[in-house]
């Protein structure tokens, strides 16, 4: 088809001249006589409105602080400023297993207006979701000049329960951000290929706006291939100059390519000694036609979807070997629409955009992920109302079928909000659907311990038990369905060192470097536990590995440095701990320890040096001041040492030691009165008789 055909059958200011000299047979939102319908305004209010109706609850959700919300906003090092520095370091590292600058940056912003307060984090990512609707809206309607498609198709996806997560989570800003370039860069090409003017403008702002997606988030790359896609609804994909002009496309897809894979190496899950070829093969079917399904019936959503377990004879479950037939029976069915355009182009779409994330290279733990249908769904909406269109001629009816679904998943999307709430209504909403699913109760019992008993309620000691036990009920329940799981036998070795049981913490880190030899957490936190059970020779074994893959952390240094100190080895002890400060020169700890080592070698000037160094950074510690007290007495300076000691006691009245050493200074001076009443105090401690 010529340029100038398409634009005749195209552009929808000539279609409506040609529609008023045809019969009304078929008539379409254009020419019914809507008043609200005909004024775009009313269009983008109403599509607004079906966003808010859905997400309005959604701005006061919490952090999911046990699925990367935590490591996105909490512990992220490049957002806590907007220096040129950190701006410098987003562009040229990977972060969470991704290249994403454009998503870190906007985060950063928001950051240094709210910091960790979520609403503006929600509010602009719903803001993203009602511009990419609107774009959805432009978009199909320069493609076709049916407004009640192009109205359906972005009404569709604004409301689709399966949107929710790429919405709701803060984690998926990268999901909202890219594909507001993605459909920008859409809309560019339209221009490019049906404007006789300023073709090289449109061009460039393409390759601009795509490069901006890829920045935003890596699903971008496929970008290439649904230009392609766009050029056979266009009817110029065999041409030669259609395949020069996507070179540079191309190229900025293999390159980000390459850089995603690099990038996600550690995150590419290792299926090859569980799944047989063909095994892979039908996972990849089922995941295809899994979110086909999904689209029309939004059930049973999960934010995780697990590998199927196989079942008795190890082979995988019996839905997996129908998939296949159904796959082609609608490959059959495809074909025999294959004159409609539309509609092949609306499928294409959304399997092309299917294509990085439907298993073909499995990622992370999960089979399947419904923040993956956010811009599938565009082409499939578009297929299925086309089709509508065509079979139903009835206009009511279509408009009728419309408004029900659009109800139905407003209100199931809704709903859905709240299971975002938080980590533990979105896990246990994981556990519900799939009770047997190791991950979610792994997941979960993270979320009691590290936040909720660890940091939220560790100042009340009833629901910081409380959550102790959850976590640890959690951590077994994943262990015993899947003995050979290994992050719960970490999550929960690490649970058991804190609450000071060190042999149950110790089989458990065991356990898990058995599974996982070459972890660096699990050394780390056994190398600890280790040396907290007096085992000191055995945790610097351990530490030295951990710092053989991580020689920049101060805390390896310094907590080796402790089990050289226990060993009374002075020099390698005092030799680390220098290490740590010179990583990290604002920790007040590795100066107290080497306080508490040149103490154990009588160097009290040292001591002391270090000591008062660990005060200016942290001045509310109270064994700093104590030991400060003890280097005065051990030099004759007793006013000072019980001026010190004094300190440390009112930091801490518990401090018993202090009191031991203040009594010992106020013998020395004469002062009996005072040193009788800490004598006592000790006594009341079964500290002395």
């Amino acid at each position: 088809m010529s340029k100038t055909t398409y634009k005749t059958n195209y552009n929808n200011k000539n279609n409506s001249k040609n529609q008023k000299n045809t019969k009304k047979s078929a008539p379409s939102l254009s020419n019914e006589k809507n008043q609200f319908l005909d004024k775009p305004l009313y269009i983008y209010l109403l599509l607004f409105i079906s966003c808010l109706l859905v997400y309005f609850n959604s701005f006061q959700n919490e952090l999911i602080y046990n699925w990367d919300d935590a490591g996105y906003i909490l512990k992220n090092p490049y957002i806590d400023s907007l220096s040129w520095q950190n701006i410098k370091d987003i562009f040229s590292n990977f972060y969470f297993s991704n290249y994403q600058p454009l998503t870190l940056i906007v985060y950063a912003v928001i950051f240094k207006f709210v910091g960790t307060k979520v609403f503006l984090y929600h509010f602009v990512q719903f803001i993203f979701h009602v511009l990419n609707t609107f774009l959805v809206y432009k978009f199909i309607s320069l493609l076709q000049n049916k407004k009640w498609i192009s109205i359906g198709v972005a009404l569709l996806f604004a409301v689709h329960p399966m949107h929710v997560e790429s919405v709701a989570w803060i984690s998926e800003m990268k999901d909202v951000l890219y594909t507001f370039f993605f459909l920008l860069a859409l809309i560019t090409y339209h221009y490019y290929v049906n404007k006789s003017d300023k073709k090289t403008k449109w061009y460039l702002l393409t390759i601009f706006l795509f490069i901006l997606s890829l920045l935003s988030k890596p699903s971008a790359v496929i970008f290439s291939v649904v230009l392609l896609a766009m050029d056979l609804y266009y009817e110029r994909l065999w041409r030669w100059r259609t395949w020069i002009e996507k070179i540079p496309f191309f190229l900025l897809s293999l390159g980000f390519g390459i850089i995603t894979l690099t990038a996600q190496k550690s995150a590419i899950a290792d299926i090859g000694p569980i799944l047989k070829t063909y095994e892979r093969a039908l996972i990849v079917i089922h995941n295809y036609i899994l979110y086909l399904w999904k689209f029309f019936l939004p059930l049973k959503l999960s934010v995780a979807y697990p590998y199927p377990s196989k079942i008795v004879g190890g082979a995988l479950p019996t839905e997996f070997f129908i998939m296949p037939i159904v796959f082609i029976a609608l490959c059959i069915i495809v074909y025999l629409l294959r004159k409609d355009k539309k509609f092949v182009w609306g499928i294409l779409f959304f399997t092309i955009n299917l294509l990085m994330v439907v298993g073909i290279i499995p990622i992370g733990s999960m089979v399947a992920n419904e923040r993956y249908t956010y811009v599938p769904y565009i082409g499939l909406a578009f297929a299925v109302l086309t089709l509508m269109d065509k079979y139903i001629k009835n206009f009511k009816i279509n408009y009728i079928i419309l408004i029900i679904v659009v109800v139905i998943f407003t209100i199931s999307a809704h709903q859905r909000t709240y299971v975002w709430k938080n980590g533990e209504a979105l896990f246990s909403d994981v556990i519900k659907k799939y009770p047997r699913y190791p991950f979610a109760y792994n997941n979960r019992g993270f979320l009691y311990w590290n936040y909720y008993a660890k940091d939220k309620y560790k100042d009340n000691p009833a629901l910081k038990e409380k959550y102790i036990k959850k976590a640890l009920q959690d951590f077994t329940m994943a262990i015993n369905i899947f003995p050979d799981y290994a992050e719960p036998y970490l999550h929960r070795g690490i649970l058991y060192y804190n609450i000071y049981k060190f042999e149950e913490s110790l089989t458990d880190l065991n356990k898990f470097l058995q599974l996982e030899p070459n972890n660096v957490d699990g050394l780390l936190n056994r190398g600890n536990t280790l040396a907290f059970m007096g085992k000191y020779e055995e945790s610097i074994q351990d530490f030295n590995n951990y710092i053989k893959h991580r020689d920049k952390d101060p805390q390896a240094y310094m907590w080796r440095g402790l089990s050289y100190l226990h060993l009374q080895n002075y020099n390698l002890a005092i030799k680390d701990l220098k290490k740590s400060i010179s990583l990290d020169s604002t920790n007040y700890e590795p100066y107290y320890w080497l306080g508490v080592a040149y103490f154990n070698q009588s160097i009290y000037d040292s001591s002391l040096y270090f000591l008062d160094k660990s005060i200016q950074f942290n001045p509310n510690n109270s064994n700093t001041y104590g030991l400060k007290g003890a280097c005065y007495i051990n030099t004759q300076q007793y006013h000072k040492a019980i001026e010190q000691l004094s300190k440390a006691i009112e930091l801490d009245p518990y401090n018993l030691t202090a009191y031991l050493y203040r009594s010992n200074a106020y013998k020395l001076i004469g002062d009996l009165a005072n040193a009788q009443k800490d004598i006592e105090i000790l006594q009341k401690n079964n500290v002395i008789k």
